[in-house]
């Protein structure tokens, strides 16, 4: 029993032994990890600040119809490709083209009228310089006989009838020339193209006109068709949104960052962006443009109010742009609407003011020439008429 007893102690012992070192090897790991971990956040990692409350958003342009009217044709499907002023539909343009043809016969009229206020002024000057002529005539009747009235050559009678003749035909030009004042103060300084009556109804074909023109719905800029509710029958109005259309050539990064942390966010500083949608193996290289001026609870539909009920504070978050470069969005094409990883990297001593941002606008997007042609073909086709008229 004793041999038995003595020759398990060394085994225990031993196996306490290398239990001890297995300790000690893990203690050191452990430390050795702890501080590499401490050294990694000295040097780098706490100059990078992430967050996956971040966006892929663009902008999504609403095309909607600018007449009232019936659709007669639908172009396009969701997904399809457009270029700007490509027709998305085409309504049906029998109202619209009737009110154009009124607009346009009423412009004709019109022109015919002041025409005619044009004649009415050579005929009313034309009328005064005869009633004056005939008033100067009396008047040298009148001297005549005066002079021949002490010879009993003419009666007073004769004088006296002559003085009123020269009464009525001094009230008659009087009349004339009232009517002819009249009749300049619709044609005065003007011609017929430019006189005023003619303006406005040249106005309301115009208008008329590109009322007509815009039974055609054309994409405002080019890209992706969306939210596609126009089809064949649909009856719309005015400013009834039909399509959408999104260019995915300019999109950019909304990250939200946690207001703890925007002490060291400036404009210029370089993001690495992670999408879900293409996993960690693509990587995007963006830039901070600019911070918008406000938590993202200031621009929601209801504000808080913490000055009522009972408060808890919650950390907010503040919305941040993230440019993504042109050369990587192509290579990798994203959709707006899309999560992503935002890593912000930040230096000390960045004095990039946060009230100067790299923010610029774009000139393709912003802009669109589809409706730049409108009022330059409806007047050339009231030039027409006008013309036709005169």
């Amino acid at each position: 029993m004793s041999t038995t007893a003595s020759s398990s102690a060394p085994d225990y012992s031993s196996r306490e032994k290398q239990r001890r070192r297995l300790l000690l090897l893990l203690a050191v790991i452990v430390l050795i990890a702890a501080g590499l971990g401490v050294l990694w956040w000295l040097l780098r990692g706490q100059y990078w600040i992430e967050t996956n409350d971040a966006y892929v958003t663009g902008n999504i342009t609403p095309v909607d119809s600018l007449s009232a009217g019936t659709v007669k044709q639908v172009r396009v499907e969701n997904t399809e490709y457009v270029h700007a002023g490509q027709i998305l539909a085409a309504l049906q343009g029998s109202q619209t083209r009737l009110a154009m043809e009124q607009a346009g016969a009423h412009l004709a009229a019109t022109v015919r009228q002041v025409r005619q206020d044009f004649a009415r002024v050579q005929a009313l000057q034309q009328s005064v310089q005869a009633q004056l002529a005939e008033r100067q005539k009396l008047e040298m009747d009148l001297n005549r006989y005066q002079q021949s009235l002490p010879s009993g050559a003419v009666s007073r009678i004769r004088i006296e009838n002559t003085q009123n003749e020269i009464t009525s035909a001094a009230a008659q030009v009087a009349e004339a020339q009232a009517k002819l004042r009249g009749a300049r103060a619709i044609v005065a300084g003007t011609t017929v193209s430019d006189n005023p009556l003619v303006q406005q109804a040249a106005t309301a074909f115009e208008k008329a006109d590109i009322n007509w023109q815009r039974r055609l719905i054309r994409a405002p800029i080019s890209g992706y068709i969306a939210q596609r509710s126009a089809y064949p029958g649909l009856k719309v109005a005015a400013g009834q949104h039909l399509f959408s259309v999104v260019p995915l050539n300019d999109l950019w990064v909304v990250a939200n960052i946690k207001e703890t942390a925007m002490r060291h966010v400036r404009p210029g500083q370089a993001v690495q962006l992670t999408s879900y949608y293409y996993g960690h193996q693509v990587r995007y290289h963006g830039t901070v443009l600019g911070l918008l001026p406000g938590a993202g609870s200031a621009f929601s539909i209801l504000p808080p109010e913490n000055a009522t009920g009972n408060y808890i504070h919650i950390v907010e978050r503040v919305p941040v742009r993230i440019a993504i470069p042109a050369r990587e969005l192509a290579e990798h094409p994203l959709r707006p609407g899309l999560s992503m990883i935002a890593q912000l990297h930040w230096k000390s001593g960045q004095k990039h003011s946060v009230l100067q941002p790299l923010t610029t606008t774009p000139t393709q997007g912003y802009a669109t020439t589809v409706y730049r042609t409108e009022l330059l073909q409806a007047q050339q086709r009231a030039e027409v008429i006008i013309h036709q008229n005169s």
